[in-house]
């Protein structure tokens, strides 16, 4: 019997939990989660099954905070030797740090990170097509066995997620700019917004203020986390954003940087189609 434990039974966790399920790679869905409400959430939509029985895990997905990964991490390959484990966290520089520096990463440890997600969270919100044509970001590190590699790599695909190979350091620098710093900027735009005593604020407030505060709505507990974990790597970021924040007084020049971004955001929207 193929027997995937997921620790942690969320948004990103649960959701994997259903498109393996969909997609028949395991035959049990045994869950774990620090806060039993959720933990019954998750039994009671399906996404785990019930405990009772003793088990061996095929696999182990650690769905938790990423301050909790490196732990959960180190006790399940003390608990479970051999069976690839692999994660789900947005950030993964630091995980692989503390691993070595309590002792050793393990071989079967395969860091990775789903570019996927909700402002939504919780097992209510979990969807077992969140990773259909979405990445996965692979980070392995010189001790991590290929064959966890490829196990993992092949599960993701199947559940149809497209994979990329990265270094955690990399991974880390490139998410800061393209997630962290993004939340971080919607975060402190609503403390801003709260300044302003118009009681009619929401009245102008239209579309593309609410595109790019959504995130904003995301959940503090996670956020709080990953903000901290790559803190250093955001907050570079943010004073070259800093410096960005001008007005040129040069209106062809303005013209120009805003030609320039117009057509940076277009060309994501054309990017490689992984259906």
């Amino acid at each position: 019997m193929k027997v995937l434990l997921l620790v942690g039974t969320g948004l990103i966790g649960g959701s994997f939990a259903l498109a393996a399920r969909a997609s028949g790679l395991f035959d049990r869905i045994v869950g774990i989660d620090s806060n039993p409400d959720a933990l019954d959430t998750a039994r009671a939509l399906g996404i785990v099954d019930g405990g009772g029985q003793s088990f061996e895990p095929t696999a182990v997905c650690i769905a938790t905070p990423v301050s909790r990964i490196a732990e959960c991490v180190a006790d399940a390959a003390l608990r479970y030797p051999g069976t690839p484990i692999f994660d789900v966290g947005s950030v993964k520089a630091t995980v692989v740090d503390v691993l070595r520096a309590s002792g050793r990463v393990p071989s079967d440890f395969v860091p990775c990170h789903p570019i996927a997600g909700s402002e939504t969270v919780g097992a209510s919100a979990a969807r077992a097509d969140l990773f259909q044509g979405r990445s996965v970001i692979i980070t392995p590190v010189d001790e991590t066995d290929p064959g966890a590699v490829a196990k993992v790599e092949s599960w993701w695909r199947q559940v149809g997620a497209a994979v990329t190979l990265a270094d955690p350091h990399s991974h880390d620098r490139i998410v800061a700019a393209t997630s962290h710093l993004p939340h971080l900027v919607a975060f402190a735009l609503m403390e801003l917004l709260h300044e302003f005593d118009d009681a009619n604020l929401s009245a102008y407030i239209g579309d593309g203020f609410r595109d790019l505060s959504r995130i904003a709505a995301s959940d503090p507990t996670i956020w709080s986390d990953i903000l901290q974990e790559n803190r250093e790597a955001v907050l570079r970021l943010a004073d070259q954003l800093a410096a960005r924040l001008t007005i040129d007084e040069d209106k062809a020049a303005l013209k120009h940087r805003v030609a320039s971004a117009r057509g940076m955001r277009v060309g994501l929207d054309e990017g490689p189609d992984y259906s």
